[in-house]
């Protein structure tokens, strides 16, 4: 193993991806189908867009440990916040907007 050096991201996101409804037997919520991996791009290049894609990183994740049937959830470091309820690409910025604006108030 080796470390990959890098300039760290100021914040990171982690968005559930993870779809249960086509599961057998399956009687437990989960993130997708309303958040799609489209979401996740969407975000990304509005990331990109908004300048911030050396300073804002967003992944893909699989369960996050927080299903429910409000919506998807994400999480975001260093805060290790989580939120649940996400409905769309447009909450996903929202919540990153927020994030960010927490951070620029700490500096």
């Amino acid at each position: 193993m080796e470390d990959i050096n890098f300039i760290k991201p100021k914040l990171h996101f982690f968005i559930c991806l993870n779809d249960r409804s086509t599961a057998l037997l399956n009687n437990k919520s989960s993130c997708a189908p309303l958040i799609k991996p489209e979401h996740l791009k969407e975000v990304k290049e509005w990331i990109r867009a908004q300048g911030l894609g050396r300073d804002v990183y967003c992944t893909g994740t699989r369960c996050l440990g927080f299903c429910n049937p409000e919506g998807g959830v994400m999480c975001m470091y260093p805060s290790g916040r989580f939120v649940k309820g996400l409905q769309n690409a447009e909450d996903i910025k929202k919540v990153i907007s927020e994030e960010l604006t927490l951070i620029n108030q700490n500096l």
